[in-house]
């Protein structure tokens, strides 16, 4: 084979190979749903930014303006809904660990394994922040959580 057919050959390939990457990625952002952070009925915040709630994820958030402590609920590592939320939210892996800044102290969550749970999790404890898909939420339904941010 010449040397241009065997680059021409190859550039193909690569394209090819390109090209199909490009097709995954968009039929993954496609799929990926919209998420509702969810805080307890009686929480006196009515809208947070992505930027706050990440702050409370990674540990440098611990309270509420009113003093109360943040209860985190997350769910479990393999769920696509945490793996969404922390690449978008957190920019980081499902099964990222964060530290309490300025110690050793790992941040600690409640680890929810179904939506309902969340949701009542959340719907229970006044200082408690989780999230859920938004479609997933709507289809449950609960007036004793109410979304502070929907990230798309």
């Amino acid at each position: 084979m010449s040397a241009s057919r065997y680059t021409t050959r190859r550039r193909s390939t690569t394209f090819l190979a390109v090209l199909a990457l490009a097709l995954l990625l968009c039929s993954t952002i496609a799929h990926a749903e919209s998420i509702a952070v969810i805080v307890n009925i009686k929480n006196p915040a009515d809208q947070l930014r992505q930027a706050a709630v990440a702050s409370m994820y990674d540990g440098e958030t611990i309270h509420w303006p009113n003093g109360e402590r943040i209860k985190l609920v997350n769910r479990e590592i393999s769920a696509p809904v945490r793996k969404q939320f922390y690449q978008q939210v957190l920019n980081a892996p499902s099964d990222q660990v964060f530290y309490r800044h300025g110690t050793p102290v790992p941040v600690q969550s409640v680890i929810e394994r179904s939506d309902e749970a969340v949701i009542n999790f959340v719907a229970t404890l006044e200082g408690a922040v989780g999230y859920i898909s938004l479609a997933r939420l709507r289809e449950i339904g609960n007036d004793q959580v109410k979304v502070i941010l929907i990230i798309e």
